[in-house]
């Protein structure tokens, strides 16, 4: 079996789609133009290994994504963390597979099918890796979605293969801590890798809890020096999330931004993900370039926090929020490196840890009590009252969805009365908005707390045309997609 790439100047940077014909040996991968392909691989990633051999299907330690050619057979390799995923379909006896929903849409000439809502079959995730719908309905067919595990293609059908876990047993923290510090510099060594054709630099996120702020010890293992962070919280009292103070003491620059911009470069990928804003406000960062590995924190309190129970599915999640820049950093060149997924499926061990003797000065108690977390910021030099007191959030989920940027609500209303749907005058919406996050607010701080009737303004002011943001972002992004096939004939 033989990879022929096949670059898209006009693509995304890091987008691909493979096809391969029944019975073919040959593997078509059309791709963006940084996109590291040959004749055994194809690949859009960083990862804790030798970038020279291209064994990123032989660690869980993969952020991006990519196809493989090992011993006649193909595999596809998705992402060590479920914030990314590959989409499949057949088609006209070929099998396709991409990085990206609308890039598969379009090679495969595919279209979402307008009354079906696709956010309730992604949100499935939630529920774990073995809970969630893999099957998704289109016009002309179905797509199927591939989180985490790898999928290998032999004789024709796809099997689904557990990622190697690279991690071994954490019996106490320094275990734990050295893994994370062994593992950020076999991820430098293979972003510095003098075969990449593009470099590849480090970026943290600091905030003023804790997930942010551990993963930024883990960046500086990787050789990071500089973070990003956005100064204001998401509730009305909690107060600034801003990590300025922390990545003071961790000898990080540091660019500080608002929790809301005027303009947010590429909105309709965020929407494409899941129809949600989540965390859009990602997107205005100054991102290094030409590539960059972008350190998160996203689901940190699944490993870090101090829980007197553990967890079957350490995969389960409240929320699809963190899966927000899936599209949209294939755009503008960015790997999503999710530190806490670092050893996952190892929770149980971290909560022990968590739990255990050696951790009680770095437990403060509460509900919000992450002592692993913790010890890994303090013992960085971060002294304690500077992070971690209250928990924040910074992130644009909303109730009531609908674009910020100017371009993006022209797409939008231009998209829905094509299809002759009701689009809310433009002065409503910011009223809209106001309204529904008060009630959301409300319901969770007083409602919910003494168990008051509910008003559900959230509920009840929404419009049809929210759950096609969807629907929107994907078509948007598909035109996008066959533009850069007309330009190079396909």
């Amino acid at each position: 079996m033989i990879i022929r790439p096949q670059q898209i100047p006009e693509w995304p940077k890091l987008a691909w789609v493979a096809s391969i014909p029944s019975g073919s040996e040959d593997v078509t991968v059309l791709h963006g133009p940084m996109v590291e392909a040959n004749e055994s691989w194809c690949v859009e990633a960083v990862w804790s290994g030798d970038f020279g051999t291209g064994d990123f299907d032989r660690t869980d330690l993969v952020f991006g994504s990519g196809i493989r050619v090992r011993e006649g057979r193909l595999v596809i390799v998705p992402s060590g963390a479920s914030t990314d995923r590959i989409w499949h379909c057949c088609r006209k006896d070929t099998l396709f597979a991409s990085n990206s929903l609308p890039a598969l849409l379009a090679v495969a000439g595919l279209s979402l099918q307008d009354e079906h809502h696709y956010f309730r079959d992604i949100r499935t995730v939630c529920n774990g890796l073995h809970e969630y719908k893999r099957t998704l309905p289109v016009a002309d067919g179905t797509v199927s979605i591939q989180y985490f595990n790898n999928l290998i293609l032999d004789n024709g059908k796809l099997i689904e293969e557990e990622k190697p876990d690279t991690a071994s047993v954490f019996n106490k923290y320094e275990d734990y801590r050295s893994f994370l510090q062994e593992k950020a510099e076999q991820l430098s060594k293979n972003m510095t890798h003098p075969a990449r054709k593009n470099n590849v630099h480090p970026l943290a996120t600091v905030s003023s809890g804790y997930d942010s702020c551990a993963s930024a010890v883990v960046a500086k293992y990787a050789g990071c020096t500089r973070a990003v962070t956005i100064r204001q919280s998401a509730s009305y009292w909690r107060g600034s999330d801003s990590g300025e103070e922390v990545a003071k003491h961790l000898g990080l620059m540091t660019d500080a931004y608002d929790i809301k911009a005027k303009r947010y470069p590429w909105e309709d990928a965020v929407w494409a993900v899941s129809g949600r804003a989540s965390i859009l406000n990602w997107t205005q960062f100054d991102f290094p370039e030409p590539l960059c590995a972008f350190f998160t924190g996203c689901r940190g309190d699944t490993l870090w926090d101090r829980l007197e129970t553990n967890d079957s599915d350490p995969f389960c999640v409240p929320s699809v929020s963190d899966m927000g820049i899936a599209e949209w950093r294939l755009i503008a060149g960015v790997f999503h490196v999710v530190v806490p997924f670092w050893g996952l499926r190892h929770v149980n061990e971290l909560r022990e840890i968590s739990r255990s003797s050696e951790m009680q000065p770095w437990s403060v108690g509460g509900d919000y009590d992450r002592p692993v977390a913790r010890r890994l910021v303090e013992e960085s030099g971060v002294p304690r009252g500077t992070f971690a007191v209250l928990k924040k959030n910074s992130s644009s989920e909303e109730y009531f969805t609908w674009p910020y940027s100017s371009d993006a609500k022209e797409s939008l209303e231009n998209f829905l009365r094509a299809k002759e749907i009701f689009v809310p005058p433009r002065w409503l919406v910011p009223i809209l908005r106001k309204v529904i996050q008060f009630d959301r607010l409300f319901f969770l701080n007083v409602t919910s707390r003494y168990k008051l009737p509910d008003i559900g303004l959230r509920i009840k002011l929404r419009i049809r045309a929210s759950w096609l943001l969807f629907h929107w972002g994907n078509e948007s992004l598909k035109r996008t997609y066959l533009a850069g096939l007309n330009s190079v004939g396909k």
